[in-house]
Protein backbone atom coordinates (compact mmCIF):
# COMPACT_ATOMS: atom_id res chain seq x y z
CA UNK A 1 0.00 0.00 0.00
CA UNK A 2 1.25 3.34 -0.90
CA UNK A 3 1.53 6.31 1.04
CA UNK A 4 -1.83 8.03 -0.14
CA UNK A 5 -3.51 4.82 0.12
CA UNK A 6 -3.00 4.75 3.96
CA UNK A 7 -3.95 8.11 4.53
CA UNK A 8 -6.98 7.67 2.53
CA UNK A 9 -7.88 4.82 4.74
CA UNK A 10 -6.87 6.38 8.08
CA UNK A 11 -9.37 9.06 7.20
CA UNK A 12 -12.03 6.81 5.94
CA UNK A 13 -11.51 5.06 9.70
CA UNK A 14 -11.77 8.44 10.90
CA UNK A 15 -15.10 9.47 9.65
CA UNK A 16 -16.80 6.39 10.62
CA UNK A 17 -15.29 6.53 14.07
CA UNK A 18 -17.13 10.08 14.16
CA UNK A 19 -20.46 8.72 12.58
CA UNK A 20 -20.26 5.85 15.27
CA UNK A 21 -20.13 8.64 17.82
CA UNK A 22 -23.09 10.74 16.03
CA UNK A 23 -21.11 13.05 14.62
CA UNK A 24 -21.31 13.98 11.02
CA UNK A 25 -18.02 14.67 9.49
CA UNK A 26 -20.38 16.39 6.16
CA UNK A 27 -22.46 19.36 8.10
CA UNK A 28 -25.64 20.67 6.66
CA UNK A 29 -24.67 24.47 7.97
CA UNK A 30 -22.29 26.95 9.10
CA UNK A 31 -23.29 30.74 10.04
CA UNK A 32 -19.62 31.95 8.20
CA UNK A 33 -19.79 35.57 9.82
CA UNK A 34 -16.54 37.22 8.42
CA UNK A 35 -14.54 36.47 5.71
CA UNK A 36 -10.84 35.40 6.28
CA UNK A 37 -10.12 39.17 4.60
CA UNK A 38 -11.97 40.78 7.64
CA UNK A 39 -10.54 39.23 9.92
CA UNK A 40 -6.68 39.74 9.09
CA UNK A 41 -8.08 43.53 9.18
CA UNK A 42 -10.17 42.98 12.65
CA UNK A 43 -9.00 44.36 15.26
CA UNK A 44 -6.55 42.57 18.70
CA UNK A 45 -9.31 41.01 21.05
CA UNK A 46 -12.32 41.24 18.47
CA UNK A 47 -14.66 38.36 17.73
CA UNK A 48 -14.66 35.99 14.89
CA UNK A 49 -16.32 33.80 13.39
CA UNK A 50 -15.31 32.65 9.69
CA UNK A 51 -14.83 29.23 8.24
CA UNK A 52 -12.50 27.84 5.24
CA UNK A 53 -9.84 24.62 4.18
CA UNK A 54 -7.31 23.72 6.44
CA UNK A 55 -4.00 23.91 5.25
CA UNK A 56 -0.91 22.99 7.75
CA UNK A 57 -1.29 21.75 10.96
CA UNK A 58 1.95 21.71 13.39
CA UNK A 59 1.76 20.49 17.28
CA UNK A 60 3.80 22.05 19.65
CA UNK A 61 3.21 20.43 22.77
CA UNK A 62 0.26 22.40 24.69
CA UNK A 63 -0.12 24.48 21.68
CA UNK A 64 -1.38 23.88 17.74
CA UNK A 65 -0.96 25.91 14.84
CA UNK A 66 -3.21 25.86 11.53
CA UNK A 67 -3.51 27.52 8.72
CA UNK A 68 -7.19 28.56 7.54
CA UNK A 69 -7.42 29.54 3.79
CA UNK A 70 -10.34 30.99 2.15
CA UNK A 71 -11.44 32.68 -1.20
CA UNK A 72 -10.52 35.88 0.38
CA UNK A 73 -6.77 34.68 2.13
CA UNK A 74 -5.10 32.98 4.22
CA UNK A 75 -4.85 33.31 8.56
CA UNK A 76 -3.58 31.50 11.31
CA UNK A 77 -5.05 29.35 13.88
CA UNK A 78 -4.04 28.94 17.80
CA UNK A 79 -5.26 26.15 19.77
CA UNK A 80 -4.04 26.64 22.95
CA UNK A 81 -4.24 24.32 26.05
CA UNK A 82 -6.31 26.49 28.52
CA UNK A 83 -7.54 28.83 26.09
CA UNK A 84 -9.21 26.22 24.00
CA UNK A 85 -12.15 24.01 25.44
CA UNK A 86 -10.26 21.21 26.13
CA UNK A 87 -12.80 18.84 23.80
CA UNK A 88 -12.34 21.27 20.16
CA UNK A 89 -8.25 21.09 21.23
CA UNK A 90 -8.74 17.20 21.65
CA UNK A 91 -11.15 17.17 18.55
CA UNK A 92 -9.06 19.33 16.72
CA UNK A 93 -5.43 17.04 17.30
CA UNK A 94 -7.31 14.06 17.09
CA UNK A 95 -9.63 14.31 13.84
CA UNK A 96 -8.49 16.97 11.88
CA UNK A 97 -6.19 16.83 8.92
CA UNK A 98 -5.13 18.91 6.50
CA UNK A 99 -7.38 19.55 3.28
CA UNK A 100 -10.55 19.64 6.11
CA UNK A 101 -13.00 22.34 5.93
CA UNK A 102 -14.18 23.57 9.11
CA UNK A 103 -15.96 26.63 11.38
CA UNK A 104 -14.25 28.16 13.96
CA UNK A 105 -15.35 31.35 16.36
CA UNK A 106 -12.27 33.12 18.31
CA UNK A 107 -11.00 36.43 19.37
CA UNK A 108 -8.28 37.93 17.58
CA UNK A 109 -4.37 37.75 18.94
CA UNK A 110 -0.67 38.67 17.92
CA UNK A 111 1.46 35.52 18.99
CA UNK A 112 4.89 35.85 20.23
CA UNK A 113 6.60 36.03 16.70
CA UNK A 114 3.74 38.95 15.69
CA UNK A 115 1.67 37.18 13.43
CA UNK A 116 -2.02 38.36 13.01
CA UNK A 117 -4.35 34.80 14.32
CA UNK A 118 -7.19 33.99 15.36
CA UNK A 119 -6.94 32.08 19.27
CA UNK A 120 -9.53 29.38 18.97
CA UNK A 121 -12.20 29.19 21.49
CA UNK A 122 -14.96 26.73 19.32
CA UNK A 123 -14.46 24.39 16.15
CA UNK A 124 -17.00 22.40 13.98
CA UNK A 125 -15.56 19.89 11.52
CA UNK A 126 -17.87 20.70 8.03
CA UNK A 127 -16.17 18.81 5.70
CA UNK A 128 -14.18 15.75 5.92
CA UNK A 129 -10.96 15.12 3.03
CA UNK A 130 -10.76 11.84 2.09
CA UNK A 131 -7.91 12.14 -0.42
CA UNK A 132 -5.05 13.98 0.61
CA UNK A 133 -3.82 17.47 -0.78
CA UNK A 134 -0.55 17.56 -2.81
CA UNK A 135 2.87 17.83 -1.03
CA UNK A 136 3.26 21.15 0.48
CA UNK A 137 6.96 21.55 -0.95
CA UNK A 138 6.31 20.20 -4.44
CA UNK A 139 2.71 21.22 -4.51
CA UNK A 140 1.12 20.49 -8.13
CA UNK A 141 3.74 21.40 -10.89
CA UNK A 142 2.15 19.63 -13.52
CA UNK A 143 0.49 22.26 -16.43
CA UNK A 144 -1.79 19.22 -17.61
CA UNK A 145 -2.70 17.98 -14.23
CA UNK A 146 -3.54 21.90 -13.25
CA UNK A 147 -5.55 22.79 -16.07
CA UNK A 148 -7.63 19.03 -15.48
CA UNK A 149 -8.02 19.40 -11.76
CA UNK A 150 -8.71 23.18 -11.51
CA UNK A 151 -9.87 22.47 -7.97
CA UNK A 152 -6.80 21.46 -6.54
CA UNK A 153 -4.83 24.23 -8.36
CA UNK A 154 -7.07 26.44 -7.18
CA UNK A 155 -6.30 25.32 -3.81
CA UNK A 156 -2.42 24.99 -3.81
CA UNK A 157 -2.11 27.78 -5.86
CA UNK A 158 -4.34 30.71 -5.09
CA UNK A 159 -2.80 33.07 -6.46
CA UNK A 160 -4.43 32.23 -9.81
CA UNK A 161 -7.55 33.71 -8.46
CA UNK A 162 -6.06 36.71 -10.13
CA UNK A 163 -5.78 35.76 -13.34
CA UNK A 164 -9.48 34.63 -13.19
CA UNK A 165 -10.63 38.32 -11.25
CA UNK A 166 -8.66 40.35 -13.98
CA UNK A 167 -11.03 37.84 -16.72
CA UNK A 168 -14.21 38.74 -14.66
CA UNK A 169 -13.13 42.43 -14.95
CA UNK A 170 -12.97 42.44 -18.62
CA UNK A 171 -16.48 41.42 -18.48
CA UNK A 172 -17.59 44.41 -16.69
CA UNK A 173 -15.36 47.48 -18.12
CA UNK A 174 -16.92 45.67 -22.02
CA UNK A 175 -20.20 46.22 -20.66
CA UNK A 176 -19.85 49.19 -18.82
CA UNK A 177 -18.01 50.86 -22.38
CA UNK A 178 -20.88 49.28 -24.57
CA UNK A 179 -23.59 51.13 -22.44
CA UNK A 180 -21.93 53.71 -22.39
CA UNK A 181 -22.23 54.01 -26.35
CA UNK A 182 -25.68 52.84 -26.01
CA UNK A 183 -25.59 49.39 -26.77
CA UNK A 184 -28.71 47.11 -25.64
CA UNK A 185 -27.34 43.62 -24.39
CA UNK A 186 -29.15 40.83 -25.69
CA UNK A 187 -29.23 36.79 -25.83
CA UNK A 188 -29.25 34.98 -29.05
CA UNK A 189 -29.98 30.80 -29.33
CA UNK A 190 -26.40 28.64 -28.73
CA UNK A 191 -28.42 25.73 -30.45
CA UNK A 192 -28.97 26.42 -34.17
CA UNK A 193 -30.93 24.78 -36.82
CA UNK A 194 -28.46 25.98 -39.24
CA UNK A 195 -24.96 27.30 -37.90
CA UNK A 196 -23.21 30.45 -40.06
CA UNK A 197 -21.59 33.59 -39.54
CA UNK A 198 -18.24 32.49 -40.21
CA UNK A 199 -16.03 29.51 -41.73
CA UNK A 200 -15.62 26.54 -38.96
CA UNK A 201 -16.57 23.16 -38.66
CA UNK A 202 -20.02 22.59 -35.76
CA UNK A 203 -19.93 20.48 -33.53
CA UNK A 204 -23.63 18.44 -34.11
CA UNK A 205 -26.46 16.91 -32.58
CA UNK A 206 -29.80 15.86 -32.75
CA UNK A 207 -33.50 17.49 -30.67
CA UNK A 208 -35.08 14.25 -30.31
CA UNK A 209 -38.28 15.94 -29.32
CA UNK A 210 -38.33 17.18 -33.07
CA UNK A 211 -36.38 14.54 -34.62
CA UNK A 212 -34.13 17.46 -36.47
CA UNK A 213 -30.16 18.10 -36.20
CA UNK A 214 -29.17 20.44 -34.49
CA UNK A 215 -25.66 22.36 -33.88
CA UNK A 216 -24.03 24.26 -31.45
CA UNK A 217 -23.50 27.69 -32.51
CA UNK A 218 -20.11 28.86 -34.38
CA UNK A 219 -21.06 32.37 -33.75
CA UNK A 220 -23.68 34.41 -33.18
CA UNK A 221 -23.55 37.07 -35.53
CA UNK A 222 -26.72 36.17 -37.84
CA UNK A 223 -29.09 36.24 -34.87
CA UNK A 224 -27.43 39.73 -34.09
CA UNK A 225 -28.12 40.95 -37.96
CA UNK A 226 -31.61 39.41 -37.83
CA UNK A 227 -32.22 41.96 -34.34
CA UNK A 228 -30.45 44.90 -36.80
CA UNK A 229 -33.32 44.28 -39.41
CA UNK A 230 -36.08 44.42 -36.45
CA UNK A 231 -34.28 47.93 -35.31
CA UNK A 232 -32.04 47.32 -32.49
CA UNK A 233 -29.67 49.65 -34.07
CA UNK A 234 -26.34 49.00 -31.83
CA UNK A 235 -26.54 45.03 -29.79
CA UNK A 236 -24.32 43.40 -28.46
CA UNK A 237 -23.92 39.65 -27.15
CA UNK A 238 -20.80 37.87 -24.75
CA UNK A 239 -21.06 34.96 -26.82
CA UNK A 240 -20.19 31.38 -25.88
CA UNK A 241 -19.09 29.61 -29.14
CA UNK A 242 -18.11 26.18 -30.19
CA UNK A 243 -15.63 25.34 -32.86
CA UNK A 244 -14.84 21.78 -34.01
CA UNK A 245 -11.67 22.90 -34.71
CA UNK A 246 -7.72 21.64 -33.37
CA UNK A 247 -6.59 22.94 -29.90
CA UNK A 248 -3.24 24.79 -29.84
CA UNK A 249 -2.43 27.93 -27.11
CA UNK A 250 -5.29 30.22 -28.93
CA UNK A 251 -7.63 27.32 -29.26
CA UNK A 252 -10.37 26.16 -27.32
CA UNK A 253 -13.34 24.32 -28.36
CA UNK A 254 -15.38 26.43 -26.63
CA UNK A 255 -14.51 30.06 -26.55
CA UNK A 256 -16.45 33.50 -25.25
CA UNK A 257 -15.97 36.45 -27.76
CA UNK A 258 -18.09 39.52 -27.16
CA UNK A 259 -20.35 40.34 -30.66
CA UNK A 260 -21.29 43.35 -31.38
CA UNK A 261 -23.77 45.51 -34.19
CA UNK A 262 -23.00 48.79 -34.91
CA UNK A 263 -25.98 50.39 -37.18
CA UNK A 264 -25.29 53.34 -39.79
CA UNK A 265 -21.39 52.50 -38.88
CA UNK A 266 -18.96 51.19 -41.39
CA UNK A 267 -15.13 49.74 -40.27
CA UNK A 268 -13.58 52.80 -40.17
CA UNK A 269 -15.93 53.60 -37.19
CA UNK A 270 -15.77 50.48 -35.75
CA UNK A 271 -11.53 51.19 -35.55
CA UNK A 272 -12.01 53.71 -33.41
CA UNK A 273 -14.84 52.08 -31.53
CA UNK A 274 -12.45 49.15 -30.85
CA UNK A 275 -8.93 51.04 -29.69
CA UNK A 276 -10.91 52.79 -27.89
CA UNK A 277 -12.63 50.16 -26.17
CA UNK A 278 -9.51 47.94 -25.81
CA UNK A 279 -7.80 51.15 -24.11
CA UNK A 280 -10.14 51.53 -21.60
CA UNK A 281 -10.27 48.39 -20.96
CA UNK A 282 -6.58 47.99 -20.12
CA UNK A 283 -6.89 51.08 -18.11
CA UNK A 284 -9.25 50.19 -15.77
CA UNK A 285 -7.77 46.71 -15.47
CA UNK A 286 -4.13 47.90 -14.64
CA UNK A 287 -4.38 51.74 -13.71
CA UNK A 288 -2.43 52.43 -17.19
CA UNK A 289 -2.53 51.32 -20.90
CA UNK A 290 1.18 50.23 -21.04
CA UNK A 291 1.45 46.59 -19.56
CA UNK A 292 4.09 44.14 -20.26
CA UNK A 293 3.57 40.99 -22.57
CA UNK A 294 5.65 37.94 -22.63
CA UNK A 295 8.94 40.15 -22.16
CA UNK A 296 7.21 43.07 -24.84
CA UNK A 297 5.99 46.26 -23.33
CA UNK A 298 3.13 46.61 -25.03
CA UNK A 299 0.97 50.24 -25.03
CA UNK A 300 -2.72 50.00 -25.75
CA UNK A 301 -3.31 54.07 -25.59
CA UNK A 302 -5.44 55.09 -28.79
CA UNK A 303 -4.84 55.78 -31.50
CA UNK A 304 -3.01 52.77 -32.67
CA UNK A 305 -1.28 51.78 -36.10
CA UNK A 306 -3.94 51.10 -39.08
CA UNK A 307 -1.91 49.46 -42.03
CA UNK A 308 -3.56 47.81 -45.58
CA UNK A 309 -3.28 44.18 -45.66
CA UNK A 310 -1.63 44.70 -49.05
CA UNK A 311 0.38 47.02 -47.71
CA UNK A 312 2.36 44.91 -44.58
CA UNK A 313 2.50 41.87 -46.83
CA UNK A 314 4.55 44.05 -48.73
CA UNK A 315 6.59 45.85 -45.55
CA UNK A 316 7.40 42.18 -44.41
CA UNK A 317 8.36 40.05 -46.86
CA UNK A 318 8.90 42.77 -49.60
CA UNK A 319 6.71 40.25 -51.95
CA UNK A 320 3.88 42.59 -53.71
CA UNK A 321 0.92 40.68 -54.42
CA UNK A 322 -0.53 43.89 -55.59
CA UNK A 323 1.52 43.14 -58.86
CA UNK A 324 0.89 39.36 -59.04
CA UNK A 325 -1.36 38.04 -61.87
CA UNK A 326 -2.48 34.12 -60.95
CA UNK A 327 -2.23 31.37 -58.89
CA UNK A 328 0.83 29.90 -60.12
CA UNK A 329 2.48 32.97 -59.48
CA UNK A 330 1.32 33.59 -56.06
CA UNK A 331 2.21 30.06 -55.13
CA UNK A 332 5.74 30.67 -56.51
CA UNK A 333 6.10 33.86 -54.89
CA UNK A 334 5.23 31.95 -52.01
CA UNK A 335 7.67 28.95 -52.21
CA UNK A 336 10.55 31.35 -52.32
CA UNK A 337 9.84 32.97 -48.57
CA UNK A 338 8.82 29.11 -47.12
CA UNK A 339 5.34 29.62 -47.27
CA UNK A 340 3.70 26.32 -48.27
CA UNK A 341 0.36 26.95 -50.33
CA UNK A 342 0.03 23.89 -52.09
CA UNK A 343 -3.85 23.09 -50.68
CA UNK A 344 -4.81 26.89 -51.64
CA UNK A 345 -6.90 27.34 -54.49
CA UNK A 346 -6.87 31.17 -55.11
CA UNK A 347 -4.48 34.19 -54.93
CA UNK A 348 -6.13 35.80 -51.52
CA UNK A 349 -6.16 32.16 -49.54
CA UNK A 350 -2.16 32.11 -50.62
CA UNK A 351 -1.91 36.14 -48.96
CA UNK A 352 -3.60 35.02 -46.33
CA UNK A 353 -1.48 31.84 -45.69
CA UNK A 354 1.91 34.11 -46.02
CA UNK A 355 0.44 36.94 -43.77
CA UNK A 356 -0.19 34.56 -40.61
CA UNK A 357 3.03 32.78 -41.20
CA UNK A 358 5.56 35.83 -42.16
CA UNK A 359 3.71 38.76 -41.47
CA UNK A 360 1.36 38.25 -38.23
CA UNK A 361 3.50 37.25 -35.75
CA UNK A 362 5.81 39.98 -36.46
CA UNK A 363 2.87 42.50 -35.54
CA UNK A 364 3.58 43.74 -31.56
CA UNK A 365 2.01 46.73 -30.82
CA UNK A 366 -1.60 46.70 -31.01
CA UNK A 367 -2.39 47.46 -34.71
CA UNK A 368 -5.49 47.49 -37.36
CA UNK A 369 -4.80 45.95 -40.80
CA UNK A 370 -7.44 46.65 -42.72
CA UNK A 371 -8.87 45.40 -46.41
CA UNK A 372 -8.00 41.56 -46.13
CA UNK A 373 -8.91 39.46 -49.14
CA UNK A 374 -12.74 38.48 -49.54
CA UNK A 375 -11.57 35.00 -48.63
CA UNK A 376 -10.69 35.86 -45.38
CA UNK A 377 -14.55 37.17 -44.41
CA UNK A 378 -17.36 36.32 -46.96
CA UNK A 379 -19.72 37.91 -45.30
CA UNK A 380 -18.29 41.06 -45.71
CA UNK A 381 -18.84 44.38 -47.98
CA UNK A 382 -16.72 43.87 -50.90
CA UNK A 383 -14.68 46.90 -51.03
CA UNK A 384 -15.44 49.51 -53.62
CA UNK A 385 -11.78 50.43 -54.64
CA UNK A 386 -9.57 47.47 -54.27
CA UNK A 387 -10.92 44.17 -56.60
CA UNK A 388 -10.58 40.88 -54.64
CA UNK A 389 -10.58 42.36 -51.08
CA UNK A 390 -13.54 43.63 -48.58
CA UNK A 391 -14.00 46.30 -45.90
CA UNK A 392 -12.41 44.43 -42.83
CA UNK A 393 -10.39 44.87 -40.23
CA UNK A 394 -8.65 42.57 -37.33
CA UNK A 395 -6.58 43.98 -34.08
CA UNK A 396 -3.77 42.01 -33.92
CA UNK A 397 -1.22 42.49 -30.92
CA UNK A 398 1.79 40.80 -29.80
CA UNK A 399 1.69 38.38 -32.43
CA UNK A 400 -1.99 37.14 -31.88
CA UNK A 401 -5.61 38.05 -33.65
CA UNK A 402 -7.89 39.38 -30.96
CA UNK A 403 -10.54 40.95 -32.95
CA UNK A 404 -12.29 41.21 -36.14
CA UNK A 405 -14.54 43.50 -37.84
CA UNK A 406 -16.28 44.21 -41.26
CA UNK A 407 -18.95 45.81 -42.85
CA UNK A 408 -22.00 43.52 -43.35
CA UNK A 409 -22.92 42.61 -46.37
CA UNK A 410 -26.38 43.55 -46.39
CA UNK A 411 -27.16 42.39 -50.41
CA UNK A 412 -29.40 39.95 -50.06
CA UNK A 413 -28.20 38.50 -53.81
CA UNK A 414 -24.57 38.53 -53.28
CA UNK A 415 -25.03 36.30 -50.44
CA UNK A 416 -26.96 34.12 -51.54
CA UNK A 417 -24.80 33.52 -54.56
CA UNK A 418 -21.78 33.19 -51.76
CA UNK A 419 -23.84 31.08 -49.82
CA UNK A 420 -24.16 28.75 -53.28
CA UNK A 421 -20.48 28.98 -53.92
CA UNK A 422 -19.59 28.09 -50.25
CA UNK A 423 -21.86 24.96 -50.45
CA UNK A 424 -20.37 23.78 -53.04
CA UNK A 425 -16.98 23.81 -51.20
CA UNK A 426 -18.62 22.28 -48.80
CA UNK A 427 -19.32 19.04 -50.93
CA UNK A 428 -15.92 18.91 -52.15
CA UNK A 429 -14.83 17.93 -48.47
CA UNK A 430 -13.96 21.96 -46.85
CA UNK A 431 -16.03 21.29 -44.07
CA UNK A 432 -15.66 24.53 -42.27
CA UNK A 433 -17.71 25.72 -45.50
CA UNK A 434 -20.95 28.04 -44.59
CA UNK A 435 -24.53 26.34 -45.71
CA UNK A 436 -27.56 28.56 -46.63
CA UNK A 437 -29.65 30.24 -44.46
CA UNK A 438 -32.91 30.87 -46.29
CA UNK A 439 -34.64 32.96 -43.64
CA UNK A 440 -31.36 35.05 -42.60
CA UNK A 441 -31.75 36.19 -46.59
CA UNK A 442 -35.41 36.72 -46.19
CA UNK A 443 -34.14 38.87 -43.20
CA UNK A 444 -31.88 40.85 -45.41
CA UNK A 445 -35.02 41.50 -48.01
CA UNK A 446 -36.93 43.37 -45.56
CA UNK A 447 -33.86 45.10 -45.52
CA UNK A 448 -30.91 45.77 -43.06
CA UNK A 449 -29.04 49.17 -42.94
CA UNK A 450 -25.45 49.46 -43.45
CA UNK A 451 -23.75 47.91 -40.30
CA UNK A 452 -20.59 47.05 -39.56
CA UNK A 453 -19.70 44.52 -36.73
CA UNK A 454 -17.06 43.71 -34.20
CA UNK A 455 -16.28 40.16 -32.63
CA UNK A 456 -13.74 40.10 -30.01
CA UNK A 457 -12.26 37.22 -28.04
CA UNK A 458 -12.42 37.61 -24.36
CA UNK A 459 -10.48 34.76 -23.85
CA UNK A 460 -7.39 36.42 -26.03
CA UNK A 461 -7.78 40.13 -24.29
CA UNK A 462 -7.49 38.07 -21.21
CA UNK A 463 -4.13 36.27 -22.11
CA UNK A 464 -2.95 39.60 -22.94
CA UNK A 465 -3.89 41.49 -19.30
CA UNK A 466 -2.64 38.43 -17.70
CA UNK A 467 -0.12 38.14 -19.19
CA UNK A 468 -0.57 34.30 -19.37
CA UNK A 469 0.70 31.69 -21.91
CA UNK A 470 -2.42 30.26 -23.30
CA UNK A 471 -5.76 30.26 -23.68
CA UNK A 472 -5.93 27.10 -21.25
CA UNK A 473 -4.52 29.43 -17.99
CA UNK A 474 -7.45 31.79 -18.97
CA UNK A 475 -10.03 29.04 -18.94
CA UNK A 476 -11.29 27.90 -15.26
CA UNK A 477 -11.99 24.42 -17.34
CA UNK A 478 -10.40 23.82 -20.48
CA UNK A 479 -11.43 20.99 -22.93
CA UNK A 480 -8.56 18.14 -22.13
CA UNK A 481 -7.85 15.24 -23.51
CA UNK A 482 -9.51 12.30 -21.02
CA UNK A 483 -7.05 10.58 -19.07
CA UNK A 484 -6.65 6.73 -19.74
Amino acid sequence: MGREEEIIKERERKIKELKEKGINPYAHKFDKKNLVKECLEAKMGEKVQTAGRVMTKREIGKITFSDLMDFTGRIQLVFQDGETPGKDFDFFSKYTDVGDIIGVEGKIVKTKTGQHSILVRKLELLTKSIVPLPDKWHGLQDKEERYRKRYLDLIMNPEIRKIFEIRRKIFDYVREFMKSKNFFEVETPILQPIYGGTNARPFGSKLHALDMEIFLRISNELYLKRLVVGGYERVFEFSPDFRNEGIDKYHNPEFTQVETMFAYADYNDNMKFAEDMVSYIVKKVHGKTKINVHGNEIDFKAPWKKISFIDVVKSETKVDFSKIKGIGEAKKAAEKIDVDCKKCDTVGEVMINVFEEKVQPKIIQPTLVYDYPLEAAGLAKHNEKKSGFVDSFEIIVNGMEIGLSYCEQNDPHVLENYWKFAEEKFKKGDFEAQPMDPDFINALKVGMPPTSGLGMGIDRLAILLTNSPSIRDVILFPFMKPEK
